[in-house]
């Protein structure tokens, strides 16, 4: 008697610990989701205080990505008190929808229709007869009639199905063009983000009558999990709903255990679980169809049915319930007792109460936990939206500062390049000049007339058409330098959307498509070819004013030289010829500074005018993508530290805490 009073005593006490563990632990989970959540609403809002909505095209998906995640985490925390969601899983025509109906015990979900793949269906009892929820990937809910509901929702397939086929129909036009895997992934993202339509639906709750089962479970129809994408790949997505469930029930087709997908959605699941510490001891696994197999062999091919099932999946699933939705529907529909005892969709629902009902609590806290592992296990993968553009914006900073350094550089080189030619030719001039003026300048004093004296200092002192050709043609070669210099640099400081693609030419072989309304063109399409302001300069015939800057002033300079000479030519050749000498060397070398100051003056504005052209489209290119540097350096800060919260382990307090901390709370109280 006292053994049997110990024994009760020590239960109602572990009772007692393991409900006060999941009330902590319930608690605490949704103040970390909630804490998430807010740091995600956080980095939303500084992001988007620094957006200007006509540049940062790739910020707007993580603004709405930043949005969808901060509602999985809002899902999360009210996850934890709503009713319990039970998941059904299966391939298509696996009869998904047959034993949804046959569970709720009512005609909801459509049979013999393919399933969606974009949404999810919660089949709920709380809801009125004739009101659906619409759920957005943001969060939003919207309100219709149920055949408001189905009206919408046929539009939106309508929309995906006809996009798809532009789609994959274009993809197929330039897959002989495309040269590489990152070409062909880039045409394809490109193409999506173009021309696919995508419905920002992601869940739509339907009103149901009220039985036994969904007065205690929320039943959830998932889209099919094995799809095409557009390439014709099969691709599995198991994970991207399992994460929502509470419990699952996963369908397997009795009749082909072997096929390989089923196999693969199954392995699908196990490899994402394990990476996050996942079980799957939330899952029923049904065999469905039996009555075929029944019908084949008895209950002698049922044994081996079952047998084949341990032998493929046991490592999944601990065991298997025999049914035929098909069968059970029947017997509902007809009231027939037989056919639903014969079906095995009594035990199934007697295995859910025991399994699901009675640890719905621990459950929901033990797949919550699994939900949040799995959603910050994904968005820290760099193949993550959010991820991958964090880490792109981090080697774009520093492509940025790196070809901004680069292109000045290349200016400055280019300045260095024609001033020392321009100095090369002008000093080579004046060294001649000099010359000759030193050796021949005295023969001024035989000439008799002012004319003949400025004849000579022009054509044989000066020599001033010798310094012409060499000035015209630097200046041409340069001011073509300079904008080849541009066009070069405008092609290769760019940033660009896509990096191995030319969206031009695509753009080109698309421009008849007309089947689907198409998205503005990203700025890819227009910086292959920039427009560059004022980018050609009038350089034909050199710059046209050499020839008047060498000889417009020659008058002027000509009647200052000759009028230093004398009418005694004796005495003037004997006193004068050395300062004559320095008049003519100090003449010539101011007017061939004045002309070299000018003409580097002019390559100079062109320069500046180029480098200006280059910084323009650098940052305008760069603004495209992710707005002003400045702004994209916050914004890099805001998701470093948005991922600093997403790695930090959430740790929950064991049954010994909570006891330490209870002892604590009664000591102080006393």
């Amino acid at each position: 008697m006292i053994t049997r009073q110990a024994d009760s005593s020590n239960q109602r006490l572990k009772s007692l610990i393991t409900r006060k563990n999941r009330i902590a632990q319930k608690k605490r989970m949704k103040h970390d989701f909630h804490s998430i959540e807010r740091e995600i609403y956080k980095t939303y809002n500084e992001i988007n205080s620094e957006l200007d909505n006509d540049y940062a095209i790739l910020l707007h998906p993580i603004l709405n990505e930043l949005t969808a995640l901060s509602f999985k985490m809002k899902e999360l925390t009210e996850g934890l008190d709503k009713t319990f969601e039970l998941f059904i899983v299966g391939m298509g025509n696996y009869g998904k929808s047959t034993l949804i109906n046959a569970l709720l015990g009512q005609e909801v979900a459509d049979i013999d229709v393919r399933p969606k793949t974009w949404k999810v269906d919660v089949f709920d009892a709380t809801l009125s007869n004739e009101e659906c929820v619409i759920v957005y990937r943001n969060g939003e809910t919207e309100y219709r009639s149920v055949e408001e509901t189905r009206v919408f929702l046929e539009k939106e397939e309508e929309k995906i199905k006809n996009s798809r086929k532009v789609v994959k129909s274009e993809l197929k036009k330039v897959l002989n063009e495309l040269k590489t895997k990152e070409a062909i992934q880039e045409t394809e993202d490109y193409l999506k983000k173009e021309f696919l339509y995508q419905s920002n639906v992601v869940e739509v709750r339907w009103p149901i009558n009220a039985n036994h089962l969904s007065k205690k479970f929320m039943v959830v129809d998932t889209p099919g999990l094995v799809q095409e994408n557009l390439s014709g790949d099969a691709i599995i997505s198991v994970q991207k709903y399992y994460h929502k469930a509470d419990g699952v029930i996963w369908m397997l087709d009795a009749t082909k255990l072997a096929s390989k997908k089923s196999k693969d959605m199954v392995d699908e699941l196990e490899a994402s679980l394990s990476k996050i510490g996942g079980k799957t001891d939330n899952i029923i696994a049904v065999l469905n169809r039996i009555d075929l197999v029944r019908k084949n062999g008895g209950e002698e091919a049922e044994q081996k049915v079952i047998d084949e099932a341990n032998k493929v999946f046991g490592k999944h699933f601990d065991n298997f319930i025999c049914i035929s939705a098909k069968q059970a529907l029947k017997g509902i529909i007809n009231k027939d007792s037989q056919q639903i005892s014969e079906s095995g969709i009594d035990n199934l629902i007697e295995t859910i109460n025991s399994t699901f009902y009675e640890n719905a609590q621990k459950i929901q806290i033990q797949s919550r936990g699994i939900s949040y592992k799995q959603i910050i296990h994904d968005v820290t993968q760099d193949s993550h939206l959010i991820k991958a553009y964090v880490n792109r914006l981090r080697e774009e900073q520093y492509l940025y500062t790196k070809r901004k350094k680069m292109l000045l550089k290349k200016f400055k080189e280019a300045r260095k390049g024609y001033k020392n030619e321009l100095d090369d030719i002008t000093v080579s001039f004046l060294q001649g000049a000099q010359s000759r003026i030193e050796n021949h300048a005295s023969v001024l004093f035989d000439l008799e007339s002012e004319n003949e004296r400025g004849k000579y200092i022009k054509d044989h002192l000066l020599s001033l058409e010798e310094l012409q050709p060499g000035l015209e043609k630097m200046h041409k070669y340069w001011l073509n330098e300079i904008e080849n210099l541009m066009r070069q640099l405008v092609t290769e400081v760019v940033f660009t959307e896509y990096k191995h693609i030319d969206p031009n030419t695509l753009k080109k072989l698309f421009k008849e498509t007309d089947k689907v309304p198409r998205n503005v063109f990203s700025y890819k399409l227009n910086s292959a070819n920039l427009e560059t302001e004022d980018i050609s300069f009038a350089s034909g015939a050199g710059f046209a004013a050499i020839g008047g800057l060498i000889f417009g002033p020659i008058g002027l300079l000509l009647a200052g030289l000759t009028s230093f000479l004398g009418i005694n030519k004796e005495i003037a050749k004997l006193f004068k010829s050395g300062e004559l000498k320095r008049e003519l060397n100090e003449a010539i070398n101011t007017h061939v500074e004045d002309v070299r100051k000018s003409i580097l003056n002019d390559i100079d504005l062109k320069k500046e005018k180029a480098t200006k052209n280059v910084l323009k489209n650098f940052n305008q290119s760069y603004e495209n993508l992710h707005g002003t540097y400045k702004s994209s350096v916050k914004n890099e800060e805001y998701l470093t530290k948005l991922y600093e919260t997403f790695e930090k382990p959430i740790i929950y307090p064991d049954i010994k805490t909570l006891l330490i901390n209870d002892k604590r709370k009664m000591n102080d109280e006393v």
